[in-house]
């Protein structure tokens, strides 16, 4: 087979070939009405933010739009983080296509109990959960520009114009229905995260609620607004885990650092 169609998957299709005298295949395709190519793409973050509540669920002021990380979870102080993100759908898969797989991959840049390396034993079982957005949000300019290192950084930096925060969709327009952002009760997907913890690790999410969302999203762009990421001990004090931004990762000249949406489809 052609190289260019080795890595294809191709239905409806009929083949024949000729050998030409100088040694070419040429190739005849009868395409059948149902043709469907099938692929699949590392999709990288287009946004990503964490916004930042207090213990009794206030919004605290801050953000961060550009800063290197995004936490779910509590600090020492039972500040609650939760983090933002979209990714870059329209420009890897193609209209039309059934989406198969989706799986999340973030990288693990800090572990509350632990600073930036050790095991984070004081709780050694921490759950994550993603849920979807059903509300537009706006990314913003804090914490630009973006430091090298997540140390000191998590809580978030003085919010300022177009910034999403714990009330704010976008500062200081448009708000959230709920503090702490708009999303569906029930998550799409979650995952269980136990010790030792280790400082780049993937963590990833995969679920047949995820698959839907995307597939919702390719069919209708205009209602994706991406996922929330929350934790389960976010009432918890340190218990967060935090997570290298796209931000983050071009600071560090770094491209694996940066959150990936792994999609196959036929």
């Amino acid at each position: 087979m052609i190289p260019a169609l080795t890595d294809t998957l191709v239905k409806g299709l009929t083949m024949t070939s000729t050998t030409l005298k100088t040694g070419t295949t040429l190739l005849t395709l009868a395409l059948g009405p149902a043709i469907a190519f099938a692929g699949s793409a590392n999709i990288p973050a287009v946004h990503d933010a964490m916004i930042f509540g207090t213990s009794g669920g206030a919004d605290t002021g801050n953000a961060s739009g550009k800063g290197p990380a995004m936490f779910a979870g509590a600090d020492g102080g039972l500040s609650m983080k939760r983090s933002l993100v979209t990714f870059d759908l329209g420009s890897f898969i193609p209209a039309g296509v059934t989406i198969d797989l989706v799986r999340m991959d973030l990288v693990l840049g800090i572990i509350a109990g632990s600073g930036m390396g050790g095991t984070g034993s004081n709780l050694p079982s921490r759950t994550i959960r993603v849920y979807h957005l059903t509300t537009a949000w706006n990314e913003g300019s804090s914490g630009s520009p973006t430091s090298q290192t997540i140390g000191g950084t998590g809580q978030g930096f003085t919010i300022s114009t177009g910034d999403t925060s714990w009330h704010y969709t976008n500062y200081n327009g448009s708000t959230w229905s709920n503090l702490g952002s708009d999303f569906n009760a029930t998550e799409i997907a979650d995952a269980t995260f136990t010790t030792p913890f280790t400082v780049g690790q993937t963590c990833s999410w995969s679920s047949s609620g995820m698959v839907s969302d995307v597939q919702g999203w390719v069919s209708s762009p205009s209602s994706y607004h991406g996922w929330a990421i929350k934790s389960d001990l976010e009432t918890t004090a340190t218990s967060f885990l935090g997570w290298w931004t796209v931000d983050g990762a071009n600071a560090n000249s770094n491209s694996a650092l940066q959150p990936i949406l792994h999609v196959e489809w036929h």
